[in-house]
């Protein structure tokens, strides 16, 4: 069976560089930028479907599309619309297919959600909110406001982008159990169609690392925010990510449920699925050599072993509520997670559930889920 099949498409441009950041992404262009560097992702496209055949993998009708930055709604309406086309030329697209753009507050104007409505078939939005907090907002590096959060929602629902995402970050440094409780009444508030709310990570030495909240407070308040979410109506079906009914982002689940994803633009990784095996390409992140790139044939696709593979497939599917279903993930994998020697333990200590052929993270569980599967596969 072919596997399902998603497109992302990286947009790097900032107006400003958040102090939290680690992705790929810069404030210094100019607009002449903008076109160049749509002209060489509609290069990359023409050629990604060359390399898929002559590497024979075989991708399904594309059922999600992806715009993630950097800042996509930075581009004009039009470049946008151009690659989307350039897309649609090379692959298939289902009927039913979802187009997310990411957008900050402080880019949705009229005028840009105009156009993205008569121009593009993009259907669903993702706001970066982080948090309604001055002192939190400041905390980040933020440029947006409580106010310009409201703006931008109150103007996606103005424009029938229904379907939108509403981004929080919680366990920011000095945010304590009200603050966070304010946060999450602000988002239920404004009633987006799903949630995607990440504890704050940062690497030693960041300026912000020593005064990040302790383990355990950071775990009361994400338990916390579960039940806050759920007694709203929210259905939490991964680890971070909570979504009315029906509302489940597709584009996250093609990746948390071992799809094909095809990466394009600067630093944009892939990741195809052939013979047992997954396959990586990552793309350059250097953006000069990305503009100057002619022949993306070049950058090849290469194979993980067995290990590495069944370690992603199950880091990645334990994410989700739902779980692993063991039979599917073992005819696909040839690995049963349930069969570890570290299993036992882990659901002795109320860390992991197997109910029939289906093995899931308990909510105890998913604060431990790196180490959780880390163990499990590498045991």
């Amino acid at each position: 069976m072919t596997n399902s099949f998603g497109i992302y498409v990286h947009v790097p441009f900032c107006v400003h560089k958040c102090s939290y950041c680690d992705f790929y992404s810069f404030t210094k262009y100019d607009e002449g930028d903008f076109k160049t560097y749509t002209e060489v992702l509609c290069t990359e496209i023409k050629q990604a479907q060359k390399v898929l055949k002559d590497q024979d993998f075989v991708v399904a009708p594309a059922k999600s599309l992806f715009f993630g930055g950097g800042t996509p709604s930075l581009l004009p309406v039009a470049l946008l619309e151009q690659i989307i086309n350039s897309l649609r030329d090379c692959f298939e697209f289902e009927d039913s297919s979802e187009i997310t753009i990411e957008a900050n507050p402080e880019t949705v104007t009229p005028y840009f959600l105009e156009n993205l409505r008569k121009r593009t078939q993009v259907n669903r939005i993702s706001l970066g909110a982080q948090s309604f907090s001055e002192r939190n907002l400041k905390t980040l590096d933020r440029l947006g406001s409580k106010e310009s959060i409201y703006q931008a929602a109150d103007l996606l629902k103005e424009f029938a982008f229904r379907d939108f995402n509403l981004d929080l970050i919680f366990a920011i440094p000095g945010q304590d159990r009200n603050q966070m409780l304010d946060d999450i009444a602000e988002v239920i508030s404004l009633n987006p169609t799903h949630i995607s709310s990440y504890n704050l990570t940062l690497k030693p030495g960041h300026l912000l690392y020593e005064k990040l909240p302790k383990d355990d407070l950071v775990a009361e308040l994400y338990e916390e925010m579960v039940g806050r979410f759920e007694n709203a109506g929210y259905e939490q079906y991964e680890i971070s990510n909570f979504s009315k009914p029906d509302f489940n982002c597709k584009h996250n689940l093609l990746y948390w449920s071992g799809g094909d994803f095809l990466g394009i633009g600067p630093s944009a990784s892939s990741r195809l699925f052939k013979e047992g095996l997954f396959y990586h390409r990552k793309e350059f992140s250097d953006f000069n050599k990305y503009l100057h790139q002619r022949e993306f044939s070049e950058i090849p696709f290469e194979r993980t072993t067995q290990k590495q593979t069944c370690l992603e497939a199950t880091f990645l599917e334990l994410r989700k509520n739902s779980g692993i279903e063991l039979k599917t993930f073992f005819k696909r994998y040839a690995y049963d997670p349930s069969q570890s020697r570290q299993f036992l333990l882990f659901e002795k200590e109320g860390f992991i559930c197997k109910e029939g052929t289906k093995l899931f993270l308990t909510p105890k569980g998913r604060l431990l889920a790196d180490i959780v599967t880390e163990r499990l596969v590498d045991d």
